[in-house]
């Protein structure tokens, strides 16, 4: 059976939930490093990606095209991720998400064509999407709100770490061999993920209650009740909004825009693209852990919401000027902001989530995280190649704006001393992250 015993959710969770100084142990290191390895690769793909389309096309847009179209796949597949995450178990879905994207990476290696490249491409990114979802739901499983931050803290580090190696490691391989061949890296790192999960990481999916001969069978659709449920509140629209522009701001500036803004305007080569790359993903790191900490103590929206101003701001920052100096500061700020937000904007998502529908809701959240993925490079790439740089990085600047403003007045705390409570004494609810917000 790939899901065993109940009791191997309650002592993963523990691992990770209650004892604060063994968040990282023999049972979680190998999840842990499982993130490490996937932003290892995914970041050197981040760096080959618009550099080869572009060197295929030449056109700016349709390298926009390929990273919008990445995240296509992952707004239907999210959802569909999320339902089987609940009915099969989170292991199967982790397994073959980053199995697919492998496989798919060393077509790529072959691609002899830009047409190739995108549908091969389009194959990967349903393995990203299957990844992201079960891999979020397995964490979620593992942590409560009293944890949470610190826990998405470390793999939010993790992946950052390999965010900065992968990128670095890169330009070495494409100046050295080729662009291509970067791509192996990444097929790679996910054949690595695929030996761990399988042999390493148990599965987290709670066991079905087993109910009263006597009782009521629960009726059909609970699920999708559950989940429109918490999407009629004001703090998922709140989310609904930061996630989105989270997203486009990630997509657009660090994979899709800034590296060929950098080596057409400024004229950086590719291993300074990638030391521009790794500079926003340190940042980040160092930024991770301290943010997790205050999430879990303070709330959420305390990081949340300073993390998306940060974002405005390097936006306005790219909007100014046109030298190697004002990249590397808007760089640096985005790390920060980023730093601040991802973890905590997902940390949100769990909190919201209904506790036997987690599959369910985190993949509908999926879903917009996908479109913002998908609207940032298209249409941001669309206002970059068509009227001017500075007013596409102004309009991210404003989303992001308006994403704080949103989140800091319709968003209700869901973690720290500040976590709104249901008004009937149910801790269950409180630990399990469900706000009641109905408003």
């Amino acid at each position: 059976m790939l899901h065993g015993p109940s009791v191997v959710l309650t002592d993963a969770g523990a691992l990770l939930v209650n004892d604060r100084n063994r968040i990282i142990s023999p049972s979680s290191a190998p999840i842990f490093f499982s993130f490490f390895t996937w932003g290892f690769g995914t970041g050197a793909q981040h760096l080959a990606r618009p550099l080869f389309a572009y060197a295929l096309t030449g056109n700016a847009i349709l390298v926009a095209f390929v990273v919008g179209m990445n995240a296509f796949p992952r707004m239907f597949t999210g959802p569909i991720t999320g339902y089987l995450t609940d009915r099969f178990g989170r292991k199967p879905l982790v397994i073959f998400g980053a199995g697919l994207r492998g496989v798919s990476n060393v077509g790529q290696f072959m691609a002899p064509d830009f047409a190739t490249f995108v549908v091969l491409e389009f194959v990967g990114q349903i393995g990203v999407s299957m990844w992201n979802t079960s891999a979020n739901v397995l964490l979620s499983d593992m942590t409560t709100t009293s944890s949470r931050g610190r826990v998405l803290a470390l793999r939010q580090m993790s992946m950052r770490m390999g965010f900065v190696a992968g990128p670095l490691l890169a330009g070495v391989v494409a100046t050295a061999i080729s662009l291509p061949a970067v791509f192996l890296i990444n097929g790679a790192s996910k054949v690595i993920i695929v030996l761990t999960v399988l042999f390493m990481v148990k599965e987290t999916r709670p066991e079905p209650k087993q109910l009263d001969p006597d009782a009521v069978a629960p009726a059909k659709g609970e699920a999708r009740r559950a989940v429109l449920k918490v999407m009629r509140t004001r703090s998922f629209f709140a989310l609904a909004v930061t996630i989105v522009g989270f997203s486009m701001t990630q997509t657009a500036l660090l994979q899709a825009l800034l590296p060929i803004y950098a080596s057409e305007e400024l004229g950086v080569g590719v291993r300074g693209v990638g030391f521009v790359t790794s500079l926003a993903a340190v940042l980040a790191f160092l930024v991770a852990f301290p943010n997790g900490v205050m999430s879990d103590r303070f709330g959420r929206k305390v990081s949340m919401v300073p993390g998306l101003i940060l974002l405005a701001i390097a936006s306005t920052i790219l909007s100014l000027g046109d030298t190697f100096l004002i990249v590397l500061i808007a760089v640096s700020v985005q790390g920060s902001g980023e730093g601040m937000t991802m973890g905590t904007t997902h940390s949100y998502a769990m909190d919201l989530a209904p506790p036997d529908h987690r599959g369910s809701f985190l993949g509908t959240v999926m879903m917009f995280q996908a479109a913002g993925a998908f609207l940032g490079p298209m249409l941001i790439g669309a206002l970059y190649h068509n009227i001017s740089p500075t007013f596409a990085f102004t309009t991210l600047a404003v989303w992001m704006a308006f994403a704080a403003v949103i989140m800091a007045v319709f968003g209700r705390e869901t973690a720290g001393s500040r976590a709104w409570k249901p008004p009937e004494d149910k801790p269950e609810l409180a630990s399990t992250g469900s706000t009641g917000d109905t408003g």
